[in-house]
């Protein structure tokens, strides 16, 4: 197979412009510093941005950052956000769908609310992002395009603990909606990638912001991975040579059965 050098590596996203979605703390925070380190332009989204400001006005140490606040439930929102992607900076050439939310309550004693808010952020603006990040790299007939979804163990398991039960089922739905993108973009021939990262338990917020403090201290007894190792997968799947799909990534730290 004859394939030219400029095929491999990271060289041909240099430039490019790449959105981040819950990019002010955890995951996102370190997929946002990675990107940019390698010279990508980087669109960040959170509902708050108080970190990603801060970044920003570094005298442009930290590259080309453009940090939004935007609130993925609200459809205006996100799809204003795209408009000035391409009004701005002329297009999203790399999605990372990262946001994502757990519930405080088990299934028998849920309420329809948190299920809704659950699947508006790790389902449905999943969906809209990903929508709007392809009809701009179709529009321009991108010679590359990649979109991650930021999945998880719990996408092929179902964990003892309550409160996951719900989380589970909507990180099942992603893994499901992924494949189905996947099938999609192949059809319609294009050359946008697709890769599910399935990360098991990583240091965040998460759990201490939807489960309180003592959760989150028990939580973390446990191996768990560092932000920057989920940063190093999209880094590896993003340099991998354009005629190789990396479907999936699953990452576990060492010594963990989940």
């Amino acid at each position: 197979m004859d394939i030219s050098l400029s095929e491999f590596g990271m060289e041909r996203w240099s430039g490019k412009v790449a959105l981040v979605t819950g990019a002010n703390s955890g995951i996102g925070a370190a997929v946002t510093r990675r990107l940019l380190k390698l010279g990508l332009i980087v669109v960040a989204l959170d509902r708050n941005i108080e970190l990603l400001q801060e970044w920003a006005t570094k005298d442009g140490s930290f590259g080309q950052l453009y940090p939004r606040q935007c609130d993925l439930c609200n459809e205006n929102e996100v799809l204003e956000t795209f408009r000035w992607i391409e009004t701005c900076l002329g297009g999203v050439d790399i999605l990372v769908n990262n946001a994502g939310v757990t519930g405080q309550n088990s299934l028998i004693e849920g309420n329809p609310d948190e299920w809704k808010h659950l699947l508006d952020v790790n389902v449905v603006a999943l969906c809209l992002c990903t929508k709007e990040a392809v009809a701009s790299m179709r529009r321009r007939n991108a010679k590359y395009g990649h979109i991650f979804n930021l999945c998880s163990t719990l996408a092929h398991m179902v964990h003892p603990f309550g409160p996951l039960h719900f989380y589970a089922a909507t990180k099942h739905a992603v893994s499901a909606l992924t494949d189905g993108l996947r099938q999609e973009l192949t059809e319609v021939n294009t050359r946008i990638r697709v890769t599910s990262i399935s990360p098991g338990l990583v240091k965040s917020n998460i759990f201490k912001t939807c489960l309180g403090p003592d959760i989150h201290e028990t939580v973390y007894k446990k191996p768990s991975l560092d932000p920057s190792d989920v940063a190093s997968a999209i880094e590896y799947a993003l340099s991998s040579p354009t005629h190789v799909q990396v479907n999936e990534i699953v990452i576990k730290p060492m010594e963990s059965l989940a």
